[in-house]
């Protein structure tokens, strides 16, 4: 190998090296964002269902691409709260029944127990 290609495999090594530091530095320094899911379970018309399972199924897209990390998933209605666990897949989302009546009280309760959330709902606002 001549003095001239070894400087230049060294140039390149080296830049390399230098572009893997700084990228792993910005993914340690700037994390996704953090979000939990709160699911309305509220009767819902079949229609009104399948967007609020699509709009999961581009959160979930989202999670698994690392592009922000779902920290947890709370399925909600005028019966109670379910903490779903891990992270579900868009399939168990889609396969949920909806019942009940709409509680904006438990809804309300949650966003401020959540801030960081992202309300799911078959519900005008």
């Amino acid at each position: 190998m001549n003095k001239l290609n070894r400087k230049l495999a060294t140039t390149l090594g080296l830049g390399w090296l230098g572009f893997g530091i700084v990228g792993g530095a910005i993914a340690f320094a700037l994390p996704p964002s953090q979000i939990t899911v709160l699911i309305d379970r509220s009767f819902c018309p079949q229609d009104k269902w399948q967007k609020i399972s699509q709009n999961y199924d581009e959160l979930y897209q989202q999670h698994q691409n690392r592009d922000l990390q779902i920290k947890q998933v709370i399925v909600f209605g005028d019966l109670g709260q379910d903490v779903l666990s891990g992270v579900p897949a868009p399939d168990v989302v889609r396969s949920l029944n909806t019942y009940g009546r709409f509680n904006l009280e438990r809804q309300k309760q949650l966003q401020s127990t959540y801030p960081q959330a992202k309300l799911l709902t078959c519900q005008a606002p």
